[in-house]
Order: C-alpha cells, then structure tokens, then sequence
C-alpha cells in the first residue's frame, strides 16, 4: 500500500468514527478525475472538513498547483493541517479557517477551479462572490446539490429543510440557465454539479 492511499485510509477511518462527513466515493472518482484532466493550478475549495478531498485533488495537481482551502470550523481545519502535514503535499495546500462568504472576498484569484462542499444554504453566495474571481474556462464542481433528493421533489420537504432546499434549486437554476455556465448533474450519493464557467458567451 503507498503513502497516499495509506493516509486516505486512515482519514476515511478517522472520519467514520468522528462522524465526519466526507465526499463519497463515486464523487471523489469524479472530482479527481476532472482535476487530474484540467490540470488546474489554481484551486478554491470552500468546506476543508478534515482535508480528504483536499488531499485527492492535491494528489492530481501539476507540481506548481495550488489549493487554498476554507474551513469554518477552526478544529477540523487544525485536523485537516495535520492531516495534510503527513503528505508530499503541504507546500501546494494553504488551509483557511473562519467564514468562507468574509474570506472570499479577500483572496486574489484567479482561480481556475473551485470545490464546494461547505454549508449548502449558503452555495448561491459562494458562486455570486466567486464568479468575479474565475478565469475563463474554469471549473466548479458542487457536492451534495441534491440535498437527501429532495431538491428535485420538494413538495413534501420538511419544514427545517426548506430554506436550504430553495438556496440549492437557486443555485442549480443559475449554473444551468445563465448562458456564461455548462452544467452536468450526476445523481450519484447526494448529487453533484459539474460545471464550466466562461467569461463571455
């Protein structure tokens, strides 16, 4: 077993016991597999959790590729850093912990690819302040779009569930109906949104 998977293991371990969610598998396969063929070397990824799809898409990156990820939680962000300290990769990652919709504002861009996987109800935000700072082509991918199914049924959805149900459907309207994003939706685990921006189209 090499290093990677090895610690990949250990987090997946750490994760189940902790009950911390992490990206799914089928969803980490595609998430790599686009990094892997884009060769971003500018990435965002706002919701670090303890870095185990930091680590995947760091393990993709060309050798100058860079990551800065956001953590709200300032433990699971130390977790992540130490986590991460045990790779080859630390010299690509820079991890952030505080408000990822405050931050934003502050990193310099471009990016050419941006991970979301952070609180759902507050996705519309991130893409309205992030889309300023993508470079043309760039790719968004947005985990858990689907929300337990119940974004694409919602007339049943439980009342503590509605206001993120409605961000999520805002969300997947724009990155399907506004002519500057191509959009794929996989309906795998809780869903994810793959999509190209392009500055003008």
């Amino acid at each position: 077993m090499d290093r990677l998977t090895e610690l990949l293991l250990k987090m997946e371990h750490y994760a189940l016991e902790n009950k911390i969610p992490i990206i799914q598998r089928e969803a980490g396969t595609i998430l790599t597999k686009i990094v892997k063929e884009q060769a971003p070397h500018s990435i965002l990824e706002i919701g670090t959790a303890i870095g185990y799809s930091t680590l995947l898409m760091a393990a993709n990156l060309p050798s100058d590729g860079q990551i800065i990820t956001i953590e709200l939680d300032h433990e699971r962000a130390a977790t992540a850093s130490r986590f991460l300290s045990e790779s080859s990769f630390t010299h690509n990652v820079q991890v952030l912990a505080g408000n990822a919709g405050s931050l934003i504002n502050d990193l310099p861009g471009p990016f050419d690819f941006v991970f979301l996987d952070a609180a759902k109800g507050q996705y519309p935000d991130y893409l309205e302040k992030v889309t300023a700072k993508l470079s043309d082509g760039a790719w968004i991918v947005a985990d858990n779009v689907l929300f337990r199914g119940l974004v694409l049924q919602s007339a049943n959805t439980p009342r503590r569930f509605r206001t993120i149900v409605k961000r999520l459907q805002n969300y997947l309207y724009t990155v399907t109906q506004d002519s500057r994003f191509d959009t794929t939706l996989y309906r795998i685990g809780d869903g994810l949104a793959v999509t190209q921006f392009h500055k003008e189209k």
